[in-house]
């Protein structure tokens, strides 16, 4: 879900052949209809009905008394398979399919069209997207070609009475600072990949799952518990009026535990891991699983009785996971192309590119190509974006140096062609989103090194202790102008090392918090290792896979607060299977 446009969400979540073909770019409105149509006999029926149909709907938005300057359709065909168990029990193996579709039209002309944002009217004005009701089969086509018909039709009276209220509000509002286009030409691209089925065993998955949720009852302090498979094979199809024309296949597992207890203060914990892939092959097997049950377990039971740490500014140790999400948080967001254009936004960096605003070792990069990074599948990989253009490596920050922004087919000033990161959750408008946010260090040291920086900074500032964050469920960030700008990330596991040499304590209960600007410039050093974190973003345009990679870095000063916590204690009663009281009777009744 979406909070509200200006606060982003990371959590935990949840290839394809073939090379595309590129024209020169094509103009981005034609009112004389899209090029001759490209063999698609290979993408199926679905794909050929929807062809047919954009060009028969296009044929008339393109000279309608308010045309249209742009079609396109986009579809996910989802098939799924789901096995979940608790305590031992363990669900039926769950197979499902699934279609969505999104028909995305602009109408006026491309410097000035429907999607343009109207100032100052409020989260809750805008009208509802128009999904496609998508039928599950493709004979007869008339089904599929009334969906998109009816559709179609209904966005585009939406278009219409948007565009009014675009012309009208720009007729009463001050210059807008970016004077941007609101769409942008993209070269034309016909790929039409073949996808591969998706081949789970479920009874195997099934007595998996039930043995490794097993093993959680012989840990008394867990109160609940889950293993889980999910996997989904997704064939996305993406046509314009342009003459794009793309297929391509992808497939997403996970195996995923979670472990959950309340401590004796009210706190309730959980500890929570996960395996992704993009292949049945990379998942763990039987026994891996259960180890990682153990694993979880062990962690949550030692996480109970951690002592609490109060709010602390100091020196700190991020380990890969957990710098990761940092970035993402405090950097990745803050390029997105559309915040820059959008005058609610903070705009943190809009004005910085070409200016140092990390130390000078620092560089980011977002690359959706990469499939894969040190053998781990990468959930942020895509080959082309939510908009038919070809996903790109695209650099960010060069030295320290700020290079520039992700983009969709939305323009900037300064980047007027999208770079391949116009993405959305089905039924969601397109917005520049992440895909494979990638943090590299010049000059990087051991961790054994960077651990020793650690001391010399604790000696430096006087400080009795600082923290190593050695892993991490996700986090948030606030990006807008009515809201301080500040980020949050929640650590899972957080070490206490004392500047004067006793062993490392594991502790609970903080949060990492701050302001970015003042972030960037404290990161003092990175180790030679780098971590992966795959999880799903939620924002403007809902949720979305993403990768993040990062070294463990050396912050000179972080912020931490206290963890939000209840005010229950933990269960009165014994749970089944465990001892009576003294003086109760048994579970089993008198003997």
């Amino acid at each position: 879900m979406t909070l509200s446009p200006r606060l982003s969400l990371l959590l935990l979540s949840l290839g394809l052949g073939g090379a595309a073909r590129a024209a020169d770019a094509a103009p981005a409105a034609s009112s004389e209809g899209p090029p001759a149509p490209a063999d698609t006999a290979a993408a199926g029926p679905m794909f050929q009905t929807a062809e047919a149909e954009l060009e028969r709907l296009w044929g008339e938005l393109s000279t309608s008394a308010e045309p249209a300057h742009w079609l396109a359709l986009g579809f996910i065909d989802r098939q799924t398979v789901d096995v979940e168990a608790t305590h031992g029990s363990a669900s039926d193996v769950s197979r499902r399919h699934l279609r969505f579709g999104d028909v995305d039209l602009r109408v006026g002309t491309p410097q000035l069209d429907n999607t343009h944002k109207i100032r100052d009217a409020g989260w809750f004005s805008e009208e509802g997207r128009v999904p496609v009701d998508m039928p599950l089969v493709d004979e007869p086509p008339l089904a599929l070609e009334l969906a998109l018909w009816r559709t179609t039709d209904e966005t585009y009276r939406s278009a219409v009475r948007r565009l009014i209220k675009v012309r009208t509000n720009d007729a009463v509002k001050v210059e807008r600072e970016d004077s941007s286009a609101d769409f942008s030409a993209a070269p034309v691209v016909v790929d039409i990949q073949q996808t591969e089925p998706l081949e789970v065993d479920g009874a195997a998955w099934k007595r998996t799952v039930r043995e490794a949720s097993a093993v959680f009852l012989e840990y008394p302090q867990v109160h609940d518990s889950n293993v889980s498979l999910h996997a989904q094979a997704d064939t996305h199809a993406f046509l314009s009026s342009e003459g794009s024309r793309i297929q391509f296949g992808r497939h997403r597992l996970r195996v995923s535990l979670f472990a959950s207890t309340v401590a004796e203060d009210g706190m309730r914990l959980t500890v929570y891991d996960y395996v992704d892939a993009a292949s049945v092959g990379k998942l763990p097997d039987h026994d891996e699983v259960v180890a990682m049950a153990h694993a979880v377990a062990e962690k949550l039971e030692a996480l109970r009785v951690a002592p609490l740490v109060d709010p602390y500014v100091g020196p700190a140790i991020l380990r890969g996971r957990a710098a990761a999400v940092f970035f993402h948080e405090i950097l990745g967001h803050r390029i997105e192309g559309h915040r820059q254009k959008d005058e609610d936004e903070g705009q943190t960096l809009r004005s910085k590119v070409g200016e140092a605003i990390f130390p000078e070792f620092i560089s980011v990069y977002d690359d959706p190509t990469l499939a894969s990074w040190e053998g781990l599948d990468l959930n942020g990989h895509y080959p082309y974006d939510d908009e038919g253009v070809a996903a790109q490596r695209v650099s960010i920050v060069e030295d320290g140096v700020l290079q520039g922004f992700l983009t969709s087919r939305s323009p900037i000033e300064g980047f007027e062609q999208s770079n391949g990161h116009g993405r959305r959750q089905p039924g969601s408008a397109v917005v520049a989103r992440q895909g494979n946010l990638v943090v590299e260090a010049a000059e990087p040291v051991s961790y054994e090194a960077l651990r020793a920086q650690l001391l010399a900074e604790l000696e430096a500032q006087d400080k009795p202790y600082g923290l190593i964050f050695d892993d991490i469920t996700g986090g948030f960030t606030f990006t807008g102008r009515s809201t301080p700008n500040s980020y949050a990330v929640t650590p899972v596991t957080v070490w206490r090392v004392w500047a004067d040499g006793r062993p490392d304590e594991l502790v609970r209960g903080v949060d990492l918090i701050g302001t970015p600007l003042i972030t960037f410039s404290r990161i003092a050093a990175a180790s030679d290792e780098t971590q992966v974190f795959n999880g799903s973003c939620g924002a403007e345009s809902g949720w979305v896979p993403v990768s993040a990679i990062a070294p463990d870095l050396l912050v000179r000063e972080v912020e931490v607060q206290r963890t939000e916590k209840g005010n229950d204690r933990p269960p009165l009663l014994s749970p089944p299977g465990a001892p009576a009281p003294d003086g109760a009777a048994s579970a089993g009744g008198a003997p």
